[in-house]
């Protein structure tokens, strides 16, 4: 075409021509309908690709933002089994709102470092006023939490209580006959305050004590027996490979890491009430079953965490004792003194050790241990931090499992004394444990 050609005509619009039909040839004979077909599919994804793209795109963000609408659960309660949200009233009601009935579940707790009890009613935790109070509501209370029975019961004035449990409070009804009283939350009224000034305080099992006579002396490596008398050996195959921490006769807690990929229970076997691994005359527990966090990650540190029940129940003795649990909310100060044990290395590259060890450790905050010369931000508000930022002092390499116990109320153990017994608690287990700072806690 010439300069001074006239522009040719513009085709008139045609679907042929949108979806380039017209490039097609058309045969005199009968077309082949699979070779036109073949030809329309190869050229439609050249032309329409970036529209199909963002159409799938603006389908998948539409999704994404109703789903995310239908399952916000901002100030409400989610059921875990089928991500429904009821109202935070709904919750502990009497009445089955989720699909197992979860929502009606943990509706009782023992809160802070004084063990105080509360209840979730009115769509908040408030704490057990001490009007009214009876032995039975103390059996009742503990069997929500799965004891089965208490094993002490006090008061404790309003104002020695912390902060976050002065606020809000039930007492109980004391209408109800006793055998009307089967869950305590049911069976309480909303107060402002506590007449009698005083809550309760609840202790549903006697853990964390050792009963035997050897007192604990401070200073050296070395554990005696009776020491550490939660303290287990997690056999796989007949080999020592985590420690662990007795919590109940059936039930022993460790960290998801050691069983992850060797969840077979009968390929375990658990010793409790021993000090050195060779030719050790404790019996051997079977496993029945093995329970590690459902949100645990392989080389992740957070919900490192598991647990193992026995195939029959340990019986408790000198050798023998259930660690404490924290309680809720109960927070271990920055600088608290911790004991860790285990069978693992004594330092670096070194072989595990056949005699169980023992170290103390202070916390330090997750502040400093997320310092970007330490864990660089890593460790999650359900975390704690153990240890000495130079090393030396540490859990043992090698053991794969640490249980750290800080001490109940009492005083500070000094070097190489005898110091009054206190209660042990178990808010975490090891992660990391190189001899090189402190270590991480998953809680």
């Amino acid at each position: 075409m010439g300069e001074n050609d006239p522009p040719a005509a513009e085709a008139p619009f045609s679907f042929r021509s949108l979806f380039g039909l017209d490039d097609l040839k058309i045969s005199p004979v009968a077309p082949d309908a699979d070779a036109v077909a073949a030809q329309i599919l190869s050229l439609l994804p050249l032309k329409f690709f970036p529209i199909i793209v963002i159409g799938i795109i603006a389908l998948i963000l539409a999704l994404a933002i109703g789903l995310g609408i239908h399952f916000d659960c901002s100030g409400k309660y989610k059921c875990r089994s089928s991500f429904k949200c009821i109202e935070l009233t709904a919750r502990c009601d009497g009445v089955s709102d989720c699909r197992d009935g979860e929502d009606e579940y943990r509706c009782v707790r023992v809160s802070g470092q004084n063990a105080v009890l509360q209840v979730f009613t009115a769509a908040t935790w408030r704490t057990v006023c001490a009007e009214d109070w009876k032995s039975h509501h103390a059996t009742v209370a503990c069997a929500q939490l799965g004891f089965p029975s208490y094993v002490s019961s006090d008061t404790l004035r309003v104002d020695s209580l912390e902060e976050q449990f002065r606020e809000d409070f039930v007492s109980i009804n004391y209408l109800l006959p006793d055998d009307k009283v089967t869950a305590l939350h049911h069976s309480v009224y909303v107060r402002e305050g506590c007449t009698s000034g005083h809550v309760v305080t609840l202790k549903c099992s006697a853990c964390g004590l050792r009963t035997g006579s050897s007192p604990r002396i401070v200073g050296g490596n070395s554990s005696s027996l009776a020491q550490w008398p939660w303290q287990a050996s997690l056999q796989f195959q007949g080999y020592h490979l985590c420690g662990g921490s007795v919590i109940t006769p059936l039930w022993v807690v460790t960290a998801a890491h050691c069983v992850y990929d060797l969840y077979l229970p009968k390929s375990w076997t658990i010793q409790v009430g021993l000090v050195s691994l060779l030719d050790s005359p404790a019996p051997s527990h079977l496993v029945e079953k093995i329970i590690y966090h459902s949100k645990y990650k392989p080389k992740r540190l957070g919900n490192d965490i598991a647990l193992m029940k026995l195939a029959g129940p340990v019986t408790f003795n000198e050798m023998t004792q259930p660690v404490c649990l924290p309680n809720s909310e109960e927070n271990f100060p920055d600088g608290k003194l911790c004991w860790t044990s285990g069978w693992g290395a004594t330092e670096d590259g070194g072989d595990a050790s056949p005699v169980l060890n023992h170290a103390a450790v202070p916390l330090i905050s997750n502040k400093v241990c997320n310092h970007r010369d330490v864990y660089g931000g890593i460790i999650s508000p359900s975390m704690l931090c153990a240890g000495y930022l130079k090393g030396g002092v540490d859990s043992c390499q090698g053991d794969s499992w640490r249980g750290t116990i800080p001490e109940g109320p009492g005083p500070h153990p000094q070097e190489g004394k005898s110091v009054p017994e206190a209660h042990h608690f178990l808010p975490g287990l090891d992660s990391r444990a190189d001899g090189e700072g402190p270590e991480n806690l998953t809680s």
